[in-house]
């Protein structure tokens, strides 16, 4: 159940605010925290079980752990077990969605009888549980902090839960520190102003996710990248990447909208996840700009550590330390050389911009430097998307011309793009630079009282227009894909 998928936005939603907004504080956190049990339970019933026990288990870990203050060997081996358990349970569940079928074919030509009952559910049962990246994640730097802590606070089960499960960022994220979400849970301020400005972001990301990044997947997902590349024209091939681009920023910004809108209008405040990544001027400046929350976690949770560790162990040096920090990047996203190459070329990219490469390109005109980092990021995008090494390395020789492509094929695979989708890229394009923001805090600035009211009124009509826009559009298909929820 995706937020903006009509069971959510016309049923779970409205029923949760009903009983949200009558209670008093603790019984708002107890609604939360069921219908959260019950988002998850909806969206997700073969692995809920298996969610709900991961996050009992980090929860009696972390009360070992607080138990523990001051017993340093015991509480490091309660941590590295906790680690030990999130980490092995995401990589064996990716492990398991990306390599079901070759394990099931090995064992045929091997010899080994798997069970029919096994053959048949493997299929149905080899997908990523509901939100298990950012949960793990979320669960690693819970159990960090509190081992950090020289009088940790006690914590109840219930604000664990909470945190680890609560519904609008169950799917994607933003990826949240327990301390500042536990306290959060206690005491917050709910007020209509606040409100209204998360209904206003939820409904930026339902239009963002509808109008602009579904509508490019038509092109994405149409079938191009299952094609051997040289099926693939030079200009289709370009018209993949760039909608390939422009999708997967609004498709995942659009999410983190709509869970941070949600969020605000149940009192939270969860942490911003982009910031017009495309306009970096180079890829250090990306991840400050991309996915903030994820690389946040990283630096926190494996740089500074892997920083630290250098004082004894000299083979550590900041290059690989960026390089190491990319790697677990790549793996996150999903094991496969394609993802690990996507990683390893930022890292390569970052640990480059550190030496004496980064002064060099500081120097250029910055029309350049932003060409740099997009083609980077694009090149990027390519081995992201691809199913293989070979196909990426393929695409992007048809992308530069370099390799003669083969005659359209008689069959139907390039439908035409229609009116709406060449909008789309367009209006995804012009929306990924900071240029309308900058435009409207300018009028906004040198506007009267009674101009910013005028403002104010056309702004809210606008996004008003465009969210029903969304609703329609999205009513008229059952095509509801969303990238970062594979991960």
């Amino acid at each position: 159940m995706a937020l903006n998928s009509p069971t959510f936005l016309f049923l779970f939603l409205p029923v949760f605010l009903v009983f949200y907004s009558l209670p008093a504080m603790r019984f708002r956190n107890i609604f939360l925290l069921i219908f959260s049990l019950f988002f998850y339970l909806w969206s997700d019933p073969l692995y809920s079980p298996f969610v709900f026990g991961l996050v009992l288990v980090n929860y009696l870990l972390m009360k070992g752990i607080q138990k523990s203050s001051g017993e340093s060997r015991k509480q490091s081996r309660l941590l590295a077990i906790g680690v030990a358990v999130n980490m092995v349970s995401l990589m064996a569940f990716k492990i398991l969605v990306t390599y079901w079928q070759p394990m099931l074919d090995l064992a045929e030509r091997t010899g080994l009888k798997v069970p029919n009952q096994i053959i048949s559910v493997l299929p149905h049962a080899a997908h990523l549980p509901l939100g298990l990246s950012f949960l793990t994640f979320q669960a690693i730097s819970m159990l960090v902090d509190v081992s950090r802590q020289e009088k940790p606070p006690d914590s109840d089960l219930h604000p664990v839960f909470t945190y680890l499960i609560m519904f609008p960022k169950a799917i994607a994220g933003p990826i949240e520190q327990f301390r500042g979400i536990a306290r959060q849970i206690r005491e917050r301020q709910i007020s209509i102003p606040k409100a209204a400005s998360g209904l206003r972001r939820f409904m930026l990301g339902f239009a963002k996710k509808t109008l602009i990044a579904d509508q490019l997947a038509l092109i994405t997902d149409a079938g191009i990248f299952d094609l051997p590349p040289l099926h693939i024209p030079t200009d289709i091939a370009w018209l993949a990447v760039i909608s390939f681009t422009v999708q997967i920023y609004f498709d995942f910004s659009a999410y983190s909208d709509m869970a941070i809108g949600i969020g605000r209008m149940l009192g939270f405040d969860f942490s911003e996840n982009f910031n017009f990544p495309y306009f970096s001027s180079s890829i250090t400046e990306f991840w400050r700009r991309w996915h903030i929350s994820l690389s946040n976690w990283f630096r926190d949770y494996v740089f500074y550590p892997l920083e630290r560790k250098q004082r004894s162990a000299i083979w550590l040096g900041q290059p690989l330390n960026i390089i190491i920090v990319f790697l677990l990047t790549g793996l996150w996203h999903g094991i496969t050389l394609s993802f690990i190459a996507w990683g390893l070329l930022h890292g390569i990219a970052l640990a480059l911009e550190r030496g004496r490469f980064g002064g060099w390109l500081k120097n250029l005109w910055t029309p350049f430097q932003h060409l740099y980092a997009l083609s980077v990021i694009m090149i990027g995008w390519v081995l992201f998307r691809s199913p293989s090494l070979f196909f990426a390395w393929n695409l992007l020789k048809t992308m530069a011309g370099i390799s003669a492509s083969s005659p359209r094929l008689s069959f139907s695979v390039f439908q035409p793009v229609s009116i709406l989708t060449w909008c789309a890229l367009a209006a995804g394009i012009l929306f990924s630079s900071p240029l309308l923001p900058a435009v409207r805090k300018r009028l906004v600035n040198k506007a009267s009282p009674n101009q910013k009211v005028i403002i104010a009124w056309v702004q809210n009509t606008v996004l008003l227009a465009i969210f029903v826009a969304g609703i329609i559009v999205q009513a008229g298909t059952s095509f509801i894909p969303f990238i970062y929820g594979e991960f």
